[in-house]
């Protein structure tokens, strides 16, 4: 950031504030507490932004407004904007202003608010939710919107020909898992459409934060009348594509800009942004500041010299918002795959790495070390209290236990390209594992346009590690157990399989009893560190720098992307 050990205490003690219990009740109303939800109201400025326990209310301007609504925010090429397909890249600043669900997560509090669902109940154990949709409910080209849509969406997301790469999410269903498989027709999943305003949804077991789920991208409707006219392009058709949130896409040209205009026939609540400018970048995070600076842009997200720079300067850091994120930056080892099918390996690797210098050295201080994987925000986390220590002669001493020759040893670090400080740490990853365990690592950097085809071809093709990272789509253990790292869900392809974690996994997301479930995850959790199928490197907070005329603007522990239904540009 970079951290004086004081701003590193308070950045530590923020995330710690974070582990807010559930209150299961407010949760079935459909009205979760702010677990996790760090929030700034511009222009609140140079100061790390305070996690909030509880939700409470944030004044919003109402001062005088410029004549001409309109905010330039930068961002990179979308892979998709398809959010039935996406597994969550630069199109999510996109999808959460073009598209809604069932619910959404209101960003001044973080409370789950009605969306396309007025309203919803659920059964004594929340296995099972009725949500109840708004009458006056369109597609932004007048089409009438219904329950059938989310049936015919949330099928989609599970079709084979869809080629989702986010199918996990809808394991929370009953039977998803099952077609997702091949062992079930799509007909089978557990939602119906009662009538037209009526959505049953039926679960897999009780999960009281299912409203919270609702509001994620994939549980998006996608129009199906579009989509049966022009196929696999239905998003690029060359018109304003066809979505239901508060904002359409007016235009997209590709490696250039994005730009969002108000959505005409939107039901819900006025926006005051009349144009959203998006203007996309290589690398945002190495490229926009100067943008910034060159009045290009209202909004960056500084990393690297940028923010060393930004930080330094009273004027600069006055237009600044830090706050901490939940996530998590790791490596994915192949378990297939010799030498990290082997244990011994894995832990070496984790042992090998020192935390502290890759995040206050190497990353000068802008990241905070991660010992864990599930980030401190999370119930049912491990604090960072890792099984496996750091020890260099520990893990030189672990290969020469299990007969592993180091000079045999040739292992491939596959990255990202972007953003910049990926490749550090990829550097240093390698010189430290070949300084300290004396293997030959190699490093093989790849486009991030073509990383969601990369990993999927892992599931047949072998790898070393790759450096990869999971950030907090809601604030539930399950987000990251059950989604990911259990062998039904495998979504980093590391084909790790441990009987024991999987059962704690699946056993903690049917659990109503909330002591048992956190004491679950935390034994789910400690298995994984320990096997080492997934190295746990360091976790991001955030700095964005914002003009002082926007107001407004909001942002959150889980995602952090902008929705644009609250900002306002004050007269100057």
């Amino acid at each position: 950031m970079p951290f004086n050990p004081k701003t590193l205490a308070l950045t530590e003690r923020s995330l710690r504030l974070m582990g807010v219990p559930f209150n299961r009740r407010q949760m079935l109303q459909g009205v979760a507490a702010t677990t996790g939800a760090a929030l700034v109201a511009a222009p609140a400025r140079g100061a790390l932004a305070q996690a909030t326990p509880e939700a409470s209310p944030v004044a919003m301007y109402d001062g005088p407004l410029a004549e001409e609504q309109v905010i330039r925010i930068p961002t990179g090429e979308p892979t998709t904007m398809d959010p039935g397909v996406s597994t969550g890249f630069d199109e999510l600043a996109i999808f959460f202003n073009i598209y809604e669900g069932l619910t959404g997560i209101d960003q001044a509090t973080g409370e789950v608010v009605p969306r396309v669902a007025e309203s919803w109940e659920s059964n004594e154990d929340a296995s099972e939710f009725t949500f109840n949709i708004r009458q006056d409910a369109t597609w932004s080209d007048g089409t009438p919107l219904n329950a059938n849509d989310f049936v015919y969406s949330w099928r989609r997301v599970l079709d084979p020909n869809t080629i989702s790469a986010y199918v996990p999410a809808l394991f929370y269903i009953q039977n998803a898992e099952e077609i997702a498989e091949g062992e079930l027709p799509l007909e089978d999943l557990g939602i119906e459409a009662v009538d037209d305003f009526t959505l049953r949804v039926t679960l897999t077991g009780p999960a009281f934060f299912f409203p919270r789920i609702a509001a994620t991208w994939t549980y998006f409707p996608v129009p199906r009348h579009i989509i049966e006219e022009f196929g696999d392009g239905w998003t690029d058709t060359g018109e304003p594509a066809v979505s239901n949130g508060p904002y359409i896409m007016e235009s997209w040209s590709h490696d250039q800009s994005i730009v969002l205009v108000p959505n005409p026939n939107y039901a819900g609540d006025p926006v005051t942004i009349t144009r959203a400018e998006y203007t996309i970048f290589a690398d945002p995070t190495t490229q926009a500041y100067i943008a910034f600076e060159n009045d290009e842009l209202d909004y960056a997200a500084p990393e690297g010299p940028d923010l060393d720079r930004v930080l330094a300067d009273p004027a600069l850091s006055e237009q600044t918002i830090q706050f901490p994120l939940s996530n998590c930056n790791f490596v994915v080892v192949d378990t297939r795959e010799e030498p990290g099918s082997q244990i011994p390996f894995r832990q070496a690797l984790y042992k090998a790495v020192n935390r502290d210098e890759l995040a206050n050295v190497v990353l000068r201080g802008q990241y905070l070390p991660a010992y864990t994987i599930v980030s401190p925000d999370i119930p049912g986390n491990l604090n960072d209290e890792s099984p496996l220590n750091e020890s260099a002669e520990e893990a030189v001493q672990l290969l020469a236990d299990a007969g592993i020759d180091p000079a045999s040893v040739s292992l491939e670090i596959t990255f990202q390209n972007t953003p910049a400080r990926v490749q550090t740490v990829a550097e240093y990853l390698q010189a430290t594992w070949q300084d300290v365990l004396g293997i030959t690592v190699t490093l093989a950097a790849i486009e991030e346009a073509t990383y969601p085809d990369w990993r999927s071809a892992r599931e047949t093709q072998a790898y070393g590690v790759y450096t990869g990272s999971w950030g907090s789509d809601f604030i539930d253990p399950s987000n990251w157990h059950n989604q990911n790292f259990t062998s039904q869900a495998d979504h980093y392809v590391n084909h790790w399989l441990n009987a024991e974690y999987d059962e704690l996994a699946a056993a903690a997301l049917s659990s109503i009893d909330e002591e048992e479930r956190n004491a679950q995850y935390q034994e789910a959790e400690r298995i994984l560190v320990e096997e080492a199928p997934i190295i746990p490197l360091y976790r991001t907070t955030a700095v964005r720098t914002v003009k002082p005329y926007v107001r407004d603007i909001y942002f959150q522990a889980t995602l952090s992307v902008v929705h644009l239904r609250t900002i306002k540009i004050a007269a100057e």
